[in-house]
């Protein structure tokens, strides 16, 4: 990985944490965010995984989903990196 990609990795990381933090403070249930990303095509690879405590969390939180990827995808344009909806998944723990 090369200094620029780790930098561009790190971008990634604080504008997810801040996303997560802003979605727990909203979203009830919502436990944490991860992602995977090809640093060398961000913007169609990367896929943003959210987890809720469990089935139940997922369902009561399903119409604030479009909220909680409206605070992702506000995190990522800061970054300048501009994904799909369909990038954002959510699951059950």
């Amino acid at each position: 990985m090369t200094k620029t990609q780790k930098q561009r990795e790190k971008q990634i990381r604080l504008a997810l944490t801040v996303a997560c933090e802003a979605i727990k403070e909203t979203v009830v249930g919502f436990n944490y965010l991860t992602h995977t990303v090809d640093l060398s095509n961000e913007e169609s690879t990367l896929k943003v995984q959210c987890y809720f405590n469990d089935d139940i969390a997922l369902v009561a939180a399903k119409p604030q989903l479009d909220e909680l990827a409206d605070i992702i995808f506000t995190q990522l344009a800061s970054i300048k990196l501009n994904i799909k909806p369909a990038q954002i998944l959510f699951f059950a723990n």
